[in-house]
């Protein structure tokens, strides 16, 4: 029996602040009747946020709740070899939108040198908050709709070490941290510092969230005949108290995490809809604008990058062309991209 669904929806990190608020979101919207949504959690069992929301969904909506863990390369590469089966099969439709939410920080009082690896050996941000979602995006580019199919990256403003709101707590306090990319591999192994344990960590984060705003990955689709339609959009959706991405930080910025930041964000988003705090049903809201919309971004919105809901300008080093094709020259091999791997035409 053919589906009467338009495609599918992945996102990572369902189990989330934002990725439980985007599940809500997506549940109460029009799409929810013509796409199926493909939540990605690393244990479906323990995934209690998303489980909440699931609850509240309608009886006849299909919706599927998958195990993902991007910590493992394997397990990724797995998941997308799953999903390829079923799409070329007919028992899934195409992805026409992938939503890369899930993410890992350690800005803990141990975080001078990297703590924790995946199961590659590659320091943990980079490898789940980047290369997974490079092997990710790479392994299930045959599986996205070819005509109107979105990658969207989660990004933050920690990805500019110029942006002034990364100087509270200061994060990129010195001339010797302005430039966060010199290589993958020296990102992989994971910088040590001698100053501050939080902006250790931080700026561990944000060299992976840079990683995914650089532009390589839509100018290859850009000149492949059959992907050529495929959009690349970044989102940051801004400090968003409550979620749990702190929970490896000093306990003043817990505090203001988990406390203060959800006391003042509800108030703070009508004063400014994109300033710094947001709550998650904001940024849903957002992700859902940068997954769908097409009134203000058009139909395919290409290398966008959005500030919440408006379009922005992402950080100079990340428009850096040069710096661009390293990093993806340097990804292919510390993620051994194989022949047969991806639908990419001009992957290497």
């Amino acid at each position: 029996m053919a589906s009467t669904l338009k495609g599918s929806v992945l996102i990572t990190g369902a189990n989330g602040g934002l990725g439980s608020a985007f599940a809500s979101n997506f549940l109460n919207s029009p799409q929810a009747e013509e796409y199926r949504p493909l939540f990605t959690v690393r244990n479906p069992a323990t995934a209690r946020g998303l489980q909440a929301v699931l609850k509240k969904a309608p009886n006849d909506l299909k919706y599927e709740v998958l195990p993902l863990d991007l910590g493992s390369l394997e397990n990724v590469r797995t998941l997308a070899r799953d999903i390829n089966e079923r799409v070329a099969n007919g028992t899934l439709d195409p992805i026409r939108a992938l939503v890369l939410n899930a993410a890992f920080q350690d800005a803990s009082s141990e975080a001078l040198k990297p703590q924790m690896f995946t199961k590659e050996g590659y320091e943990m941000a980079f490898g789940a908050n980047y290369l997974a979602n490079f092997v990710l995006v790479l392994g299930l580019l045959q599986s996205m709709d070819k005509e109107h199919g979105r990658i969207v990256f989660v990004t933050s403003w920690t990805h500019d070490a110029f942006d002034p709101r990364n100087g509270t707590p200061p994060i990129f306090n010195g001339e010797e941290f302005k430039t966060m990319f010199t290589s993958a591999e020296a990102l992989s192994k994971g910088i040590e510092y001698k100053d501050d344990a939080w902006a250790a960590g931080m700026r561990r984060y944000g060299a992976s969230k840079l990683l995914g705003v650089m532009y390589e990955l839509q100018r290859r689709l850009e000149s492949d005949p059959a992907l050529s339609n495929i959009s690349v959009l970044s989102m940051d959706p801004g400090a968003m108290g409550g979620t749990g991405i702190a929970k490896r930080a000093p306990l003043l910025i817990r505090f203001l995490a988990q406390i203060m930041i959800p006391l003042l964000q509800n108030i703070a988003v009508y004063f400014s809809s994109n300033g710094s705090m947001r709550p998650t049903w904001k940024s849903a809201r957002d992700l859902m604008l940068a997954s769908f919309d097409e009134n203000y971004l058009g139909v395919r919105p290409k290398a966008v990058y959005l500030n919440g809901s408006v379009k922005a300008t992402s950080s100079a080093e990340s428009r850096d062309e040069d710096k661009q094709k390293q990093l993806w020259e340097e990804s292919l091999k510390l993620a051994m991209i194989r022949d047969g791997e991806t639908a990419l035409e001009n992957w290497k």
